[in-house]
């Protein structure tokens, strides 16, 4: 799965962007996940006096909303965009708003202004309304302009070539196993100086899974982890080293 997020001011182009990128992924055949960040403070989900809204109100701690043709999962708190991800099984999945994921940026500007307050290392190519108002000079060291209505195609090539599946985003304190930190990695890949594959994590030696998903560990605790089991089943009878190890826990019953 390959995310990408497009940012910028209110304004700025970034819904037509994701509009016109999500038409042109579709018509590449590629299935699209979309998730719209919201950032007002009064801003709710929830119509007040509706059914599901007295639900809430009454204590439900998850209400869901079922309809013949929609289902509406409502959390009465903010879920962090990671464990959102989790429920996305798409090649592409495209985020409006979020400047905090590590994942590759597409930046919505409307002059060179917002350009030099929200450009970042993970920015990949620049978009919105000033790619339509006659700025012709820019830095050397400025991404890629893209009118993604009229450049979608190019605009979608880019991110295709670029963009490597979801990296993890560590603290450099963690991890920096591949010699920088997980958004280092990401700001070398997009410059073509990286790949991916140099994660270690891509090919961890230690898996964890509960629930079906993956826990993402460190070197550190992965090695840890098996110490400790290796340590406690080197007593048994019939422990080989040098051996995979399987275990599963089942739930409470």
């Amino acid at each position: 799965m390959k995310v990408i997020s497009v940012i910028g001011i209110s304004g700025s182009g970034k819904t037509t962007t994701v509009e016109n990128l999500i038409r042109e992924f579709k018509h590449r055949n590629f299935s699209v996940g979309s998730i719209k960040d919201i950032h007002y403070e009064n801003f709710s989900m929830e119509t007040p006096g509706s059914n599901t809204h007295r639900h809430r109100e009454a204590g439900a701690e998850l209400v869901t909303g079922r309809g013949l043709f929609e289902t509406n999962i409502i959390f009465p708190y903010q879920v962090p965009l990671q464990e959102i991800l989790s429920f996305y099984h798409h090649d592409i999945v495209i985020i409006e708003g979020d400047r905090d994921l590590n994942v590759p940026q597409i930046l919505c500007a409307r002059n060179s202004g917002d350009v030099e307050e929200l450009k970042t290392p993970q920015t990949l190519a620049i978009a919105g309304l000033i790619t339509s108002q006659g700025e012709k000079h820019f830095p050397s060291d400025y991404p890629p302009l893209f009118d993604a209505r009229r450049k979608v195609r190019e605009l979608t090539d880019l991110i295709l070539e670029k963009t490597p599946p979801l990296l993890p985003d560590f603290p450099s304190e963690c991890c920096e196993a591949c010699g920088r930190s997980c958004r280092e990695l990401l700001a070398d890949i997009l410059k073509g100086k990286g790949q991916a594959s140099e994660c270690v994590l891509q090919n961890s030696r230690v898996k964890v899974s509960i629930g079906g998903k993956e826990l993402a560990m460190v070197p550190f605790v992965q090695e840890a982890l098996a110490g400790i089991i290796k340590g406690y089943l080197q007593t048994l009878e019939g422990f080989k080293p040098h051996q995979e190890i399987k275990i599963e826990i089942s739930p409470d019953s």
